[in-house]
């Protein structure tokens, strides 16, 4: 779908894209080849989508041979796809956080994958990626700062990497994508994000702790990023040497400590 017939479809449903809902619309070729071929669809596969807006991820995904299950917040956008009347869609019209998902797609395997409103993007994530029954791969569009922040790019942990880091066995970024892939173009970079999350079994054997413990500390420990991590935790210096046998500086701060790290941390506070 090029622009002008992204700017006739919505002069047919009554208006402009909404800002607030940081509605921008895929008309790039080259990256919607890339989200859908990470995707590796099989015929009758689940998809669920996030925000599917006029329909130029979806179309794709359905012509792959997926039963798409769209969530779609903009009441226009979710009646124009409702009148398709479309064998292998469904379309869900609320607000994708406050949605469960697991009710929509059951206990069959399935797969997230969609160009994110990047104002939920870490929502989202947390919801797929920490799912009970977790999908089979996440393949998502999001705003590049965040795709770098996500994988810890620059080296540093950050609170999304960790929660990202804790539940999956691969997490990449395949592609940047310039604003000029999109109409309207947003301000910002963006990029295509792949994951593959574990089961909740797979996480626990994996760090020996459930991760949901890791991140409750975490969580205190990123509280005020620049302090030193054992201030953030009410440790006292003394008492944080003991630290050393899991190679963690007394004096490092929260980003400084790698998964493995954290998961070990845990662990010896939970037994101290």
């Amino acid at each position: 779908m090029n622009p002008t017939e992204i700017k006739n479809l919505l002069a047919a449903l009554g208006g402009a894209p909404n800002k607030r809902l940081g509605q921008h619309f895929l008309i790039d070729g080259a990256t919607l080849e890339t989200i859908a071929e990470a995707g590796e669809i099989q015929e009758g596969e689940t998809v669920l989508e996030i925000g599917p807006g006029l329909g130029v991820l979806t179309n794709e995904l359905l012509d792959r041979g997926a039963n798409v299950i769209a969530i779609e917040k903009d009441r226009r956008y979710a009646a124009y796809h409702e009148g398709r009347k479309l064998k292998n869609l469904k379309i869900v019209q609320g607000d994708a956080i406050q949605i469960d998902w697991m009710k929509l797609v059951g206990k069959k395997p399935w797969k997230l994958i969609a160009n994110l409103p990047y104002a939920i993007t870490s929502y989202a994530l947390r919801l797929g990626l920490w799912a009970k029954h977790p999908p089979e791969c996440i393949v998502v569009l999001v705003q590049k700062e965040v795709a770098e922040r996500a994988i810890a790019r620059d080296g540093k942990q950050s609170l999304l990497s960790l929660m990202v880091a804790l539940v999956s066995s691969e997490a990449r970024i395949l592609r940047k994508v310039p604003p000029g892939c999109f109409y309207p173009p947003p301000r910002v970079d963006s990029a295509v994000l792949y994951f593959k999350p574990l089961d909740p079994k797979a996480r626990k054997a994996q760090w020996g702790i459930d991760p949901e413990r890791v991140m409750e500390l975490a969580k205190k420990g990123f509280s005020k990023p620049r302090k030193l991590l054992r201030s953030n935790l009410g440790i006292s210096e003394a008492d944080s040497q003991v630290w050393e046998g899991l190679q963690i500086n007394p004096k490092a701060r929260a980003e400084d400590l790698s998964p493995m790290q954290w998961a070990s941390l845990t662990k010896t506070l939970k037994t101290a």
